[in-house]
């Protein structure tokens, strides 16, 4: 967040350099006071002064704007360089009107580039202090080795900055702090929002519309690529005997072991697990064929095994099992038509006596 926060408002800052450069090479039109600077030694320099911030600023601007990822971390560091750069030669500049005895313009016009840094940069101090305290120090030192009938009133005033600079860097880091977290707790909550319009509560898979939205995608990418992609449908045998038995805490349990048993029946990342309503369970399986979904049903029934949920209510086996049914996507079908046919298929294992796959068959 500093980062990005540097890179956008940094340009701006270095256009009020820019600007602050042309009023001083310029001042001559501006003033009817004598030249500021009398040591016609010292022009030169002060000259080459401003032409280096002219030169850096603008050549930093360049580069922010022309740079393909405005967010990079070199980026911020050039910008943190360039700063650092510029400090310095503005330091250069106040010393040689410090130098030539003539304070009038140093006091304004440091002021006004630390408290410009401070609306740009004070979410950052290491940058902000890195850019004004060399100007404030020197700016303060050089007014006592080059003292002038001001040199005590510039001392309070340079105090009086440092204060309100300081005051105005915590009230604005505090503000931009309390915005960070707000932004955070914003995208804390969008990520639970998501994960509740995607994902079932129970079992933490995904809910029937998730499966829906994956449904489509895989389905337009069947047709683009023409990869095969099939359907398993489940469903707990005789559930509601197991709820009347066990109760229904016990029952929102086992749901989620049956789930948990499915995800790891899965072959990869793609392959999508849903609860598709009450204690029926659906899987996509993309660039599956029929034969690689029936090893997926079978790979569930032994996962099933293992944990041997008991269920004396059953008038099959005295544990859970469940019924599978399986279709597989043909040329000119729809994801509607898909679901239906895995749904058939399971009524099929259901009808053969449950604990058990059936493939749908096309006629």
């Amino acid at each position: 967040m500093r980062r990005r926060a540097i890179i956008s408002s940094g340009p701006w800052f270095l256009w009020i350099n820019l600007l602050f450069c042309l009023f001083i090479l310029g001042r001559h039109y501006f003033s009817p006071l004598p030249q500021f600077v009398n040591d016609t030694q010292e022009i030169p320099v002060l000259e080459i002064l401003m032409g280096l911030i002219l030169i850096t600023s603008s050549s930093v601007i360049f580069i922010l704007r022309m740079a393909h990822d405005p967010h990079a971390e070199w980026l911020g560091k050039l910008l943190h360089g360039a700063l650092v750069c510029i400090s310095v030669l503005w330091v250069g500049c106040f010393y040689l009107f410090l130098a030539s005895g003539d304070s009038r313009i140093v006091f304004p016009f440091a002021a006004l580039l630390i408290f410009t840094a401070l609306i740009s940069l004070y979410f950052d101090a290491r940058i902000l202090l890195s850019f004004t305290l060399p100007i404030w120090v020197v700016v303060l030192i050089c007014n006592f080795v080059y003292p002038s009938e001001l040199t005590m009133l510039n001392a309070v005033l340079y105090v009086l900055l440092a204060g309100l600079f300081e005051s105005g860097r915590r009230i604005l880091r505090g503000w931009f702090v309390l915005a960070i977290s707000r932004e955070q707790e914003t995208r804390d909550l969008i990520k639970q929002l998501k994960m509740l319009a995607n994902h079932d509560p129970l079992t933490g898979i995904a809910n029937r519309r998730s499966f829906h939205l994956q449904l489509d995608k895989a389905m337009q990418r069947q047709q683009q690529c023409n990869m095969p992609l099939s359907l398993v449908m489940l469903d707990v045998d005789h559930f509601k005997k197991y709820n009347d038995y066990y109760g229904h805490q016990a029952g929102d349990e086992c749901l989620i072991k049956v789930a948990k048993c499915l995800e790891d029946a899965t072959r990869s990342t793609q392959d999508v697990v849903a609860r598709f309503g009450g204690e029926e369970f659906i899987m996509l399986l993309p660039d599956a064929t029929e034969q690689q979904a029936i090893e997926v049903a079978k790979r569930i029934q032994q996962n099933l095994q293992v944990p041997g949920i008991a269920h004396a209510g059953s008038p099959a086996t005295p544990w859970v099992t469940i019924s599978i049914g399986i279709s597989t996507l043909q040329p000119g079908s729809s994801a509607s038509r898909l679901i239906a046919e895995a749904d058939a298929a399971l009524y099929k294992a259901k009808e053969h006596g449950r604990n058990q796959w059936q493939t749908f068959t096309h006629g």
